[in-house]
């Protein structure tokens, strides 16, 4: 009987994060330390150029390049 319950809750768990992470599959974010300003971190994504600054030292969340944001 836990077999089965476990089994659901495991698919559940990989189907949330797989959702959680299509947002940001094509980018691959890199940290830039020379381009730091007090302000934030300096990101850039290393598969289409995209270039910003994170308040909260954590990379975006979601993809930043116009063309990609609909998928």
């Amino acid at each position: 009987m836990i077999l089965p319950i476990l089994g659901i809750l495991v698919l559940i768990w990989m189907f949330f994060t797989f959702k959680a992470r299509q947002r940001t599959r094509y980018c691959r974010w890199r940290e830039n330390h020379s381009r730091d300003t007090p302000e934030g971190r300096y990101f850039i994504c290393m598969t289409c150029g995209t270039e910003t600054f994170s308040d909260n030292n954590m990379p975006p969340q979601i993809c930043l390049k116009p063309d990609r944001t609909s998928t």
